[in-house]
């Protein structure tokens, strides 16, 4: 019987009967770090696109020239000129979204019982700056003539309106640029029994201008010819004060171009 009991102990335990190996258990139970998952981190929330409003802050920021002829958004301007054949004239607009001006301008000379006063306005179609400084703009504008008072019982009363287009050049502190459109105005019918008489009359209209300044003060002078039956000439130099009341570009001051 000891032999048997000797035998069986070096012989080991049988094949099936073997207990299993405590350090694969336990690495079998044990997670494995290298393969254990990475703590999740919450998904960035998708970029969404910009809102309306600050895209349209965005445009009312870009770069622009300055301009002879158009105003930046929430800019007002106050001019005064003087010329033929309106004698003087003040002139007040508003800048609105960078592509639309709109104001009045008006006159009162002796003679008259009331200030001339009449809308102007301006539509800029395109507007931009190059990388170089030049600008360039393309738009339309309307503007009346003040003449001078007459007594509408002994005299003709003449009246233009002009409905130009625009194209505009400019770098640093200088803008230039060409109108072509057309003239309304009346023509005064030749009858020596009816003095006061006239026919309305759409005609060419054109000319030159030029305006040399910064974003706040600029000195600016205009040509135009009208070639109607009664040819007529509009020449002024007038001087501009443009305030930035609510614009969205830096302000600046005074003395930055």
């Amino acid at each position: 019987m000891h032999a048997l009991v000797a035998l069986a102990l070096i012989l080991g335990p049988p094949p099936g009967s073997s207990e299993p190996d405590r350090g694969d258990a336990t690495s079998s139970s044990s997670p494995d770090p290298t393969s254990s998952p990475s703590p999740t981190s919450s998904p960035s929330p998708p970029s969404s696109p910009s809102s309306p409003g600050a895209s349209l802050r965005a445009y009312l920021r870009r770069p622009l020239p300055r301009s002879a002829r158009f105003l930046d958004h929430g800019v007002i301007a106050l001019t005064t000129g003087g010329g033929t054949p309106h004698i003087y004239r003040l002139d007040l607009r508003v800048g609105l979204f960078d592509h639309v001006s709109v104001g009045a301008t008006l006159h009162w000379l002796p003679g008259q019982r009331a200030p001339q006063v009449w809308p102007v306005g301006a539509i800029a179609f395109w507007r931009m700056r190059g990388a170089s400084g030049v600008g360039f703009e393309v738009g339309a504008h309307y503007r009346p003539v003040l003449y001078p008072p007459v007594d509408p019982q002994l005299e003709f009363v003449p009246r233009t309106h002009l409905g130009l287009g625009s194209v505009v050049v400019s770098s640093g502190l200088f803008s230039a640029g060409l109108d072509v459109g057309a003239a309304h105005t009346r023509a005064r019918v030749v009858d020596p029994a009816e003095t006061l008489a006239f026919r309305r009359r759409a005609v060419f209209g054109g000319g030159v201008f030029a305006r040399v300044g910064n974003r706040r003060v600029g000195l600016s002078a205009d040509a135009l010819a009208v070639l109607g039956p009664d040819p007529l000439l509009v020449f002024e130099l007038a001087v501009d004060l443009r305030f930035g009341v609510f614009e969205e570009r830096a302000r600046g001051g005074w003395r930055e171009p």
